[in-house]
């Protein structure tokens, strides 16, 4: 299958943040789920700006498609790159408080994940990076993070 029919398939609609997702589970607008589910699928020249969730794991899984690099920086500065594919890594764990952003390093086709995070996604947990102040924290990153943020 490709993008366009996994769009269809599933329901993706367009994500805020860039690519195509859909909840399937936990929308916690009263803070009381363990849990929260999507899809989401990012298409070549998409990607996932830096951001972090407070008090929250969020772990993706790979399901299909081309692979997909996420890049974590811990709160001290060290940076992983996980590799999902069905070749690699088939899903990354994620931190509270880790910064994280992700990309189809080959810039073609696309990927299909499932993000999970625990306890349930709140927007208010969220928080998208600001370019200088990544900067600032963590200079020695500085063209990945000038690449992945937005702002």
């Amino acid at each position: 299958m490709n993008a366009t029919e996994y769009i269809q398939k599933l329901g993706l609609v367009p994500h805020p943040e860039g690519g195509y997702y859909r909840q399937l589970f936990g929308n916690d607008e009263t803070g009381d789920k363990a849990l929260s589910t999507i899809y989401y699928l990012l298409t070549a020249h998409d990607m996932s700006a830096f951001h972090r969730l407070h008090n929250r794991v969020e772990i993706w899984y790979f399901h299909a498609g081309e692979p997909l690099n996420i890049y974590v920086i811990d709160p001290d500065g060290t940076l992983t790159v996980h590799h999902l594919s069905e070749h690699d890594e088939m899903q990354a764990v994620i931190q509270p408080e880790q910064w994280f952003a992700a990309d189809i390093p080959s810039k073609r086709g696309f990927c299909l994940v499932g993000c999970a995070v625990g306890p349930a996604f709140r927007f208010e947990n969220f928080e998208l990076a600001k370019k200088e102040e990544l900067l600032k924290l963590y200079p020695q990153h500085g063209e990945l993070i000038e690449r992945m943020c937005k702002e």
